[in-house]
């Protein structure tokens, strides 16, 4: 199949993505044009040249070199405007990928931080923002809430402590980002057992730059229901044999992958290893403006470069519909399998 056909098809596919960062997922030109209007020093108010500096382009492949992507947008935020201006075109543009339900993790201290507005105030301007675009599109969001590795455990169990309260309402999630090279996670764990009783899901960030032990920590000693990316684990047989035990499932994120420089090539990554092995996974973009993708763009990889077929994606999706923190999975089922029969019915006509 030509690509531009094959991209055509993909775009129509209803999907799943359920590791997406809203603070990855940003426009370019929406930075600078907040900058511009609210009178925001930037290094360059030049497109190009400010794209190189928060996009991914010709650099060698590096984990703190994709990491240091964010650096210039860490509290550049404004006003309330600008964060629910994000936070709406991160969904919209979501949506006219044809994803159908999408897990949104962001933290609020990323937008709050430079300005100092309290973090429950963020919270319920991102969270408008969400439900406006969920109203103008054909679109469920859930968010999930991110914390850091990288600024310490007061912060965290502040935002934490926050979040535990709006369980339910505003977070379904808790996350765990940031340095997984320099930071670990150990120290977060009590964190995870609030959020846990909370009713939140978990996922972690594991396994990404850091070793395979990292992957089973998480399962183990965080009792996560989910692991961000997870690579590491194809070089241990021990973290495999963890992961198909228990199903915990892996959110993959290939082109993120290929970036950070933890797989070489799209055509070794481990994503269809693991699912012929029997894992739980799932494909996702990871951060769609530092990479700049669209998760069609990773299924067409996907076909192109990894091996699955349409059938294969349709199991990666029903597997993150499955493994999602929507507080009613069965309404989702339902959606998703009405999708399926649909095709069928249109193929038959």
């Amino acid at each position: 199949m030509v690509i531009k056909e094959l991209y055509k098809k993909m775009k129509k596919f209803p999907k799943v993505d359920l590791h997406r960062h809203l603070e990855g997922s940003i426009r370019v030109e929406s930075f600078l044009d907040i900058a511009r209007k609210e009178k925001v020093k930037l290094p360059t108010y030049n497109l190009e040249e400010f794209r190189r500096l928060v996009q991914v382009n010709d650099e060698p492949p590096d984990f703190i070199n994709f990491l240091n992507k964010f650096k210039v947008a860490r509290g550049f935020y404004p006003n309330r405007n600008s964060i629910e201006r994000v936070a709406y075109e991160a969904v919209e543009d979501a949506a006219r990928d044809n994803v159908k339900y999408l897990e949104l993790r962001y933290s609020p201290t990323h937008f709050a931080c430079d300005q100092r507005f309290p973090e429950e105030e963020v919270i319920r301007w991102v969270q408008g923002a969400i439900e406006r675009a969920m109203g103008n599109y054909d679109i469920e969001v859930i968010p999930v809430l991110t914390i850091s590795r990288n600024y310490g455990i007061e912060l965290a169990e502040h935002t934490v402590g926050i979040a535990v309260k709006l369980a339910g309402k505003y977070f379904f999630g808790l996350d765990l980002a940031g340095d997984e090279i320099n930071y670990p996670a150990k120290t977060m764990a009590h964190l995870f057992q609030m959020a846990k009783d909370a009713g939140m899901g978990l996922t972690l960030h594991a396994g990404e730059a850091g070793g395979p032990e990292n992957v089973i920590e998480a399962i183990e000693r965080f009792g996560c229901d989910r692991i961000g990316h997870g690579v590491q684990a194809a070089k241990s047989e021990q973290a495999m044999k963890v992961l198909k035990k228990t199903q915990v499932l892996l959110e993959i994120c290939p082109t993120s992958n290929i970036h950070t420089g933890v797989v070489e090539s799209l055509e070794v990554h481990p994503l269809k290893m693991f699912y012929e092995r029997g894992l739980a996974v799932s494909l996702n973009t990871d951060d769609p403006r530092v990479s700049n993708i669209t998760l069609t763009d990773e299924y067409v990889n996907a076909v192109t470069k990894m091996g699955l077929n349409e059938d294969d994606l349709k199991k990666l999706n029903t597997m993150a519909i499955e493994h999602c923190f929507h507080p009613n999975k069965k309404t989702l089922q339902k959606k998703f399998a009405n999708f399926w029969s649909k095709k069928k019915e249109s193929k038959g006509q």
